[in-house]
């Protein structure tokens, strides 16, 4: 197998080394703005529990606080109304401060616990001084002892009370610091962000900038010699365009140039020897049938042949050699590229006056045509498109039954120019010899050169039209030419 080398060596990559340099810089710049949000949402995600957890914390010490100032409350009340609820409430107070201070234990840093344990052994020392020393002594009414023990529970109370509100405010603190430290880490994710993306614009502006002088220009300057070479000007050169792969593919643009241009000049030369050929063939095959009729009927003429009979084979030969006249007149139209004398031709009337000297020279009389014209203009040569219009009639005539009707019709396209149509009622004509009848030589019709449809084409393209034959609705052919509009031609004028 033929080794095929790479059309761009390593050392010639320029562009795919610029590209995979700023996709990878893009790349870079856009993951590490990734990585930097990712971690800051992480960050305030974490600060965001902290503060949720320091929320239910600063709850619990505000009802630590409550809880401890109840407590001394409710034995203060009982000492004035001497109430038993009150030393029930006392008891369930005592028993949310307990509460409170297991709660509280895990939610607040390990150095401010201590606080807790103050708090619970204050909250069980005020207990016990109610039970063990105020409440018998206000049984025995022994009022030195409960104003002692009474100031005393005070002054525990109070105590326990400032460590309570002391939690709190820790809690408090840290909760207001965790809150700074969210605000601060989200306005540093976003700072981060905006400067990632002002370098991830600032990396795409400069690299497709530097891409448009790398690869724009010379793509167009590529673009244009692709161009010149499908409209076979082979002999011009693209030359060095930009750098490494372009200036490969430029190289590669000239080489394929030289070797379209010598393989055209080759191929052109075949092609004509094939055109003559094919040519020969086809005016031999074309002009042997009325030559072989001349030839048969010249053997049976002689001296002692009637005059009737000599003046009908003489009508005969006649016929026969107008028929090689008609090969020849047709092969010469075809060969000679038309000239074309333009001018604005307004196609209702044109249409009207080929459909008269149609009926007039070439129609059979019984023949009908309708004709449906709507007014419309085109710039054409009246002669030449006669020519086209008369052939396609005479066709519909020759397929067509003597009361079946010629249509002919032409409108205005919407883009501009003008359609004519010939339809009729014959056969039809096959999906596959669509495309062959307009070749030389082709038509399966007898009596006729194979050279008037391939003569009515050259004459549409000469006018930048088209040529079509499509299916009739109910049967039959249709022939479709579509003409440009006035701004439609230029260059083809002659």
């Amino acid at each position: 197998m033929e080794h095929i080398s790479p059309a761009f060596p390593g050392s010639r990559r320029v562009i795919a080394r610029r590209l995979a340099v700023g996709f990878g810089l893009i790349s870079i710049v856009a993951i590490a703005m990734c990585a930097i949000l990712l971690s800051v949402i992480g960050e305030v995600s974490q600060l965001v529990l902290e503060m949720r957890s320091d929320e239910a914390a600063i709850k619990e010490s505000l009802s630590l606080a409550t809880a401890v100032r109840e407590q001394y409350m409710h034995q203060a009340h009982w000492l004035v109304e001497r109430e038993a609820s009150h030393i029930a409430h006392s008891a369930r107070w005592l028993e949310r401060v307990e509460r409170g201070i297991r709660t509280l234990r895990p939610l607040i840093p390990q150095r401010e616990r201590h606080r807790l344990d103050r708090v619970a052994t204050d909250s069980r020392a005020l207990d016990e001084i109610f039970r063990t020393t105020i409440r018998p002594a206000a049984e025995r009414d022994d009022r030195e002892t409960i104003i002692a023990g009474h100031h005393r529970a005070q002054d525990i109370s109070q105590r326990a009370a400032v460590e309570a509100d002391e939690i709190a405010g820790i809690v408090e603190r840290k909760m207001a610091s965790a809150h700074v430290s969210a605000t601060r880490a989200t306005r540093l994710g976003l700072m981060a962000g905006g400067i990632c993306i002002v370098l991830v614009l600032a990396l795409s502006i400069v690299f497709t900038l530097g891409l448009q002088r790398a690869v724009l220009r010379p793509l167009d300057l590529l673009s244009a010699a692709a161009r010149r070479f499908g409209s076979g000007e082979f002999h011009t050169r693209v030359g060095n365009v930009g750098e490494g792969e372009f200036r490969a593919l430029s190289e590669a643009f000239d080489a394929m140039a030289e070797e379209l241009e010598e393989r055209e000049s080759r191929l052109v030369g075949s092609e004509r020897m094939a055109a003559i050929g094919q040519l020969a063939a086809g005016v031999a095959h074309e002009i042997n049938n009325p030559i072989g009729i001349i030839r048969g009927y010249l053997k049976t003429m002689g001296p002692d042949s009637s005059p009737e009979s000599l003046r009908e084979e003489l009508q005969i030969l006649d016929d026969e050699a107008a028929a090689c006249q008609r090969i020849a007149e047709d092969l010469v139209a075809y060969a000679r590229a038309p000239e074309l004398h333009r001018e604005c031709v307004s196609m209702d009337r044109f249409l009207e006056e080929a459909v008269r000297r149609f009926q007039e020279t070439a129609g059979d009389p019984r023949q009908r045509i309708t004709l449906d014209a709507t007014p419309g203009q085109a710039h054409v040569d009246g002669g030449r498109l006669r020519q086209v219009v008369l052939n396609l009639m005479l066709n519909a005539a020759q397929v067509c039954q003597s009361d079946a009707a010629i249509e002919v019709t032409g409108a205005p396209l919407p883009e501009g120019g003008y359609e004519i149509r010939v339809s009729d009622r014959g056969p039809g004509v096959p999906p596959e010899d669509r495309v062959r009848i307009f070749e030389p030589f082709y038509g399966k019709r007898p009596g006729g050169s194979g050279l008037g449809l391939a003569v009515c084409q050259g004459i549409v393209r000469a006018h930048r039209g088209t040529i079509e034959a499509v299916d009739r609705n109910g049967g039959g052919t249709t022939f479709r030419v579509r003409l440009p509009g006035i701004t439609g031609v230029g260059a083809g004028q002659a």
